[in-house]
């Protein structure tokens, strides 16, 4: 999910951003049908950013709103003033080492309510829980109506688009140096699906699975493996190492013996 306020919006783009607005709308207004409703379809575009309910209740989901002293429906700009009015609160008129736990949340409060990717994923879990307490979903947490049985059945998790027998070579490198796992591979499939028009590159970037230039590995890859000249093990190293100390995955493919040192850049072999 990119920034709002990017540029370059896409299908997918859009379409969050209304249903993000409506389901922070629905929880204003306390209607639960709205919440069930857009919460589902929230949940079919990015499954990664609501993971499933631990089996022991874990800890209760906080509404970071409340810190801010906002509304579940504040446009961005309210979310940003709110958060800085707080921040200055402590800083003039409380001793941040006797309320240090409060800073923490507020601090903690900004942070993720001024990333969108991070404040859906607190919206959909707080809603989530919210939603428990009314008893309005099934207790294992899935989002969707209960409906009354005439027999016992198992609860069926919620249904999305089934994953493609075969992946883009992108998104399997990604699973492959376990960049991305399946609730991630599970959001680019159904994303792909929605808007097969957007290139698989940039909802990845869109995402923020990976940076550019780690991007420009993985694309270096896809070519090196097409023409047999490593293999997947070897990648899944060399990315590992790129992710973890900053040495380039072609450079530690040649440092390690696996690749001819005349591979010199990372656009020049791709195209």
């Amino acid at each position: 999910m990119a920034d709002m306020g990017s540029g370059g919006a896409n299908r997918i783009e859009l379409e969050s951003q209304i249903l993000c607005a409506s389901l922070r709308q629905s929880w204003a207004l306390s209607d639960v049908e709205g919440m069930i409703t857009v919460a589902r379809q929230l949940y079919q575009l990015f499954p990664d950013l609501m993971p499933p309910l631990k089996a022991d209740g874990g800890v209760r989901a906080n509404n970071l709103y409340d810190y801010l002293g906002i509304g579940s429906d504040a446009i961005q700009s309210t979310v940003i003033a709110a958060y800085l009015r707080a921040v200055k609160k402590f800083a003039r008129g409380t001793n941040v080492r006797d309320h240090r736990e409060d800073y923490f949340r507020c601090l903690n409060a900004g942070y993720i309510l001024r990333k969108p990717r991070l404040r859906l994923s607190h919206d959909l879990v707080v809603v989530r829980q919210l939603l428990l307490d009314k008893k309005a979903i099934p207790e294992d947490g899935t989002i969707d109506f209960i409906v009354p049985v005439r027999e016992p059945e198992p609860v069926q998790m919620l249904k999305t688009q089934p994953l493609v027998p075969t992946l883009p070579t992108l998104v399997e490198l990604l699973r492959q140096a376990q960049i991305i796992g399946s609730a991630e591979v599970q959001a680019l499939t159904n994303q792909m699906n929605l808007a097969p028009e957007i290139p698989v590159q940039e909802l990845v970037l869109s995402a923020g699975y990976v940076t550019d230039l780690e991007l420009k590995s993985l694309q270096l890859a896809e070519y090196l493996l097409a023409q047999g000249k490593i293999t997947i093990a070897q990648f899944a190293v060399a990315m590992y190492d790129e992710r973890t100390q900053g040495i380039r995955m072609a450079e530690s493919l040649q440092i390690r013996g696996w690749l001819e040192t005349q591979v010199r850049s990372y656009g020049d072999e791709a195209k």
